[in-house]
């Protein structure tokens, strides 16, 4: 816990205030989700498979992270069991710079460990500079692993559990 946040397991009334980070965190950085994304959001969230996570500062959600199995072909593929792959992590903009992320991270990794995971895999902008900062941080590496996703270069990091 850092000062007043606790990071845990989300719990499904927490679903709504972890959607809200995500759309607060966007439209920060200028990336204005549509209704389409949105609903493709909250359908992750509540997915029965997902590990979802969140830090709560005084009974609000100020951040959140979202696992999921990972799965072969890039994610087309079959459910790979050593694999967990890290689809979000997002910090509400006030709460930016306290190490949230990385707590997230922590947490994703411990529940991906009682899944019989034994490493994380994540996907993040070329050019987005902060979460690779944080993804460094909490011991991702890149795989050398380059994709063009919707006009953006994104790149591929992971790290052991």
């Amino acid at each position: 816990m850092i000062d007043d946040v606790t990071i845990r397991r989300a719990e499904r009334t927490e679903l709504a205030g972890a959607l809200r980070v995500w759309r607060a965190a966007n439209e920060a950085r200028g990336k204005l989700p549509d209704a389409a994304r949105i609903k493709r959001v909250q359908e992750k969230l509540t997915d029965p498979v997902a590990l979802p996570v969140v830090a709560v500062n005084r009974d609000t959600v100020v951040g959140m992270a979202l696992a999921e199995p990972g799965r072969a072909d890039d994610g087309t593929g079959p459910e790979l069991p050593d694999l967990c792959h890290v689809s979000m992590v997002f910090v509400d903009p006030a709460h930016w710079g306290r190490r949230i992320g990385e707590l997230l991270l922590a947490e994703v990794a411990e529940v991906a460990v009682h899944t019989g995971a034994r490493r994380l895999q994540l996907w993040t902008g070329t050019r987005n500079e902060r979460a690779q900062r944080l993804y460094r941080r909490a011991g991702f590496v890149p795989t050398g692993r380059v994709h063009d996703h919707g006009g953006e270069a994104i790149i591929q990091l992971e790290r052991p559990l």
